[in-house]
C-alpha cells in the first residue's frame, strides 16, 4: 500500500511540476520599423501604431509619432507592451496603423513588426507597398 501511495504521490508532483514548466510564453517587448520608400510622411502628420490580440484587444503601443520621414529613410518605434499576452494570443493578432495628417501627407513605407517573447521565440511581420494619405488613414494587417 505504501508502495501506490509513493508512486501515485510521485505522478502527482510530475504531473504538477511539468504544468508549471509548461506555462505559455508571454510578449516582453515589440517594435516596427518603417522603411519610406517614393513618398515621405510630413513633419507635423503623426502616427498610432498597435498590436492587437486575437480578440482586437491592444497588447502594444506607441501613439503621436511624429516627425518628418523623409524618403528612403528609416525609423525604428518601440513599442509599449500592455500586460502579459502569450503567444498564442498574439499569433493570431493584428498591427493597426493610423496616420494623423495634418493636412494633405502621403506617405508610402514599409514596415516591419518584430515581437520578442518571454523563451526568445521571435515573431515578424513584413509588408511592402503600403501607403497611408489623409483620406485613407488607416490599416489593418494580419500577423499570420
Amino acid at each position: 500500500m505504501k508502495t501506490i501511495t509513493y508512486c501515485l504521490a510521485l505522478v502527482a508532483m510530475a504531473v504538477f511540476t511539468s504544468a508549471a514548466f509548461a506555462q505559455e510564453p508571454t510578449l516582453t517587448s515589440a517594435e516596427a520599423k518603417f522603411n519610406t520608400t517614393t513618398a515621405g510622411k510630413n513633419g507635423d502628420s503623426k502616427l498610432d501604431v498597435y498590436v492587437k490580440n486575437s480578440d482586437g484587444n491592444e497588447v502594444a503601443k506607441s501613439e503621436g509619432n511624429e516627425g518628418r520621414w523623409d524618403r528612403r529613410s528609416s525609423h525604428t518605434i518601440t513599442l509599449q507592451v500592455e500586460g502579459s499576452p502569450t503567444k498564442a494570443e498574439v499569433a493570431n493578432g493584428s498591427v493597426t496603423l493610423t496616420l494623423h495628417p495634418h493636412g494633405a501627407d502621403k506617405w508610402e513605407f514599409n514596415y516591419k513588426v518584430t515581437l520578442k517573447f518571454s523563451d526568445n521565440s521571435i515573431i515578424t511581420k513584413e509588408l511592402n507597398g503600403c501607403v497611408l494619405t489623409q483620406n485613407d488613414a488607416t490599416r489593418t494587417d494580419s500577423l499570420k
